[in-house]
């Protein structure tokens, strides 16, 4: 299958599972590191097997383990900070704040991989630096929320890690790397929050069906994104193609989750984050 084709589906995938995090983290109960923890194990229980399926390695642990022990830990720290966003702001603004990650994403390959940077790259950083001020205005006066912190705190992490990923995909099968990965973060939450296990028992018998969903399209979306990369995607390419469900997510959290307020907004800052996404992977 080409791997365009795997990466429309990512699209799919990741824009549908943003609508329903922000369903589950709307409650009132929903406590955010809870819900990670609980997310990373159904996302393991998910992946594992199908990477099984596929003809799961181990890898040169000799080799990789700082790589895996750094991604994971910034995984890990990420997906809580998701989480604490999602449940402050609303899935539209969340992901146009994720967008920021194209930069770091572009530094970090700068500075460790090499890649160059031209005009193109520091005018699609721009635009999505506007777009990020274009969110952060929304007709009154710039402020950036404790949400909207968390968020891009998350997608620097996010973004820094998948830079740690490609240096382990060159030496590792991706789809084998996907099903590690989908699981370790979570057995570090359960090392940094350990406070948290005696409150599992209680948020698994209370689990939210929405938190299931959530978990099993952002599934299929980690399997798609890894199994791009493994057809001998550049990232660039890959990254490029996953950052349309920016303006997806916007159109779809307006029609199925209402958050109309000051869309068109929104809508600006999704094309604006867009475009700078596709510049920046030039």
């Amino acid at each position: 299958m080409s791997w365009l084709i795997i990466i429309l589906i990512n699209v799919l995938a990741i824009s549908s599972a943003s609508l329903f995090q922000r369903l589950a983290m709307k409650e009132e109960a929903s406590e955010p590191v809870t819900a990670t923890i609980i997310f990373q194990f159904i996302l393991g229980a998910l992946v594992i097997p199908f990477a099984i399926s596929q003809g799961f390695t181990w890898p040169n642990w000799a080799q990789l383990w700082p790589y895996f022990l750094f991604s994971t830990v910034l995984y890990a720290l990420g997906s809580v900070l998701f989480f604490r966003s999602i449940k402050l702001i609303e899935a539209s603004e969340m992901t146009v704040f994720a967008g920021a990650g194209a930069i770091v994403t572009m530094l970090c390959a700068y500075i460790f991989l090499g890649e160059r940077l031209g005009l193109w790259q520091y005018l699609g950083a721009g635009l999505i630096l506007a777009a990020i001020l274009v969110i952060a205005h929304q007709g009154k006066k710039i402020s950036f929320s404790q949400g909207a912190l968390y968020a891009l705190v998350a997608t620097s992490f996010f973004s820094i890690a998948v830079v740690s990923d490609m240096i382990i995909i060159r030496a590792y099968d991706a789809i084998s790397f996907a099903g590690l990965m989908s699981i370790l973060p979570g057995f570090a939450l359960l090392v940094l929050y350990f406070r948290k296990i005696k409150l599992l028992p209680q948020a698994i018998k209370k689990l939210d069906k929405n938190l299931l969903f959530y978990s099993l399209l952002y599934s299929i979306g980690v399997v798609s994104f890894y199994g791009a990369l493994g057809t001998g995607a550049l990232l660039s390419q890959v990254s490029v193609v996953a950052r349309t469900n920016i303006i997806l997510t916007v159109l779809m959290a307006a029609v199925l989750l209402g958050e109309r307020s000051h869309l068109w907004y929104k809508l600006l800052a999704g094309l604006l984050c867009t475009v700078g996404v596709i510049l920046v992977a030039l």
